[in-house]
């Protein structure tokens, strides 16, 4: 048996899809209550509950939901029978979808297709075992609303640590600079991100953890260097809009891969990174085309 550390430690959810060996995983915060912020997808739940007794965790009082898209709770009904104690606390307006996710399976994959074949199908949730945000409270937490990369997103701050799902960005800490990327899907509101990214940055400076997928002792230095990226993205992607009206996207992808400083390890990754990488750019730098076709038509 693994030891127990006494801090937040992550356990890696390997995925069955090309790119994602390393890309999804959860936090998990030992001690009294016991939490798991994120469980992943259905795909990696029994190796996620595995690793989890490992460590010597037999009981899990509380799973943080950061938001519900399929990558990060879509396992969440089968783990919960691993550790029949544990509620899960989910944004207000993500309930009735984690108790009946008929639409979000479909949205998963109308989105994602083979990828979200790869997580595997999203189960429901017993009305019981979820806790709207706004119902919930725990000492030393407190949960703040950080819409941008999904309009429902909560970051938890717990205890002097950070756990800020994908408001803050991916961020991936192998690489030998900071490698931050902006998961922006359409449909994109950015002052709404930006706000969110401002709002965790008034916290005192703690140390933040990212659902993709490490962690960074100081918070103030990576929210701002995000905030600084999201102009830096809108500013590209307004600049090739301009150029190219009718297909911004192959112009705005190739300058964004390029001339963004924080995504210079991009030419380190193998060819199966790369490719997920360049998917889910692209798919950002939609939701900011999105957004700014949005606003050329008020």
């Amino acid at each position: 048996m693994l030891s127990l550390p006494d801090h937040p430690f992550l356990i890696t959810l390997p995925q069955p899809f090309p790119g994602l060996e390393r890309f999804i995983g959860s936090w998990v915060i030992p001690g009294s209550p016991a939490i798991v912020v994120d469980t992943g997808p259905i795909s990696s739940i029994d190796r996620l509950a595995a690793a989890i007794r490992a460590r010597g965790l037999n009981r899990i009082d509380y799973v943080f939901i950061s938001h519900i898209h399929i990558d990060h709770a879509g396992g969440l009904g089968p783990f919960l029978r691993h550790f029949p104690t544990a509620r899960a606390v989910v944004h207000e307006k993500g309930v009735k979808h984690l108790a009946d996710p008929a639409k979000l399976w479909a949205g998963s994959l109308k989105t994602l297709g083979d990828m979200a074949e790869a997580y595997g199908p999203i189960e429901p949730v017993p009305a019981d075992r979820l806790v709207a945000h706004t119902n919930f409270t725990l000492p030393d937490l407190q949960i703040l609303e950080t819409p941008g990369h999904a309009p429902h997103h909560l970051a938890f701050d717990y205890r002097g640590n950070l756990f800020a799902g994908e408001a803050a960005g991916v961020y991936l800490p192998s690489w030998d600079h900071l490698y931050l990327r902006p998961p922006t899907p359409p449909r994109f509101f950015f002052e709404q991100a930006v706000g969110s990214v401002e709002r965790m940055g008034e916290l005192p400076d703690r140390p933040i953890y990212f659902a993709h997928l490490g962690r960074y002792p100081h918070s103030r230095e990576i929210l701002e260097a995000y905030r600084d990226q999201l102009h830096f993205w809108l500013e590209t992607a307004g600049q090739a809009l301009q150029e190219n009206p009718a297909d911004p996207l192959p112009l705005a992808t190739e300058r964004i891969l390029t001339r963004d400083p924080r995504l210079q390890d991009f030419q380190s990754m193998d060819e199966e990174e790369q490719s997920r990488e360049r998917y889910f750019t692209q798919n950002s730098l939609n939701g900011f085309i999105g957004y700014l076709r949005e606003q050329k038509s008020v």
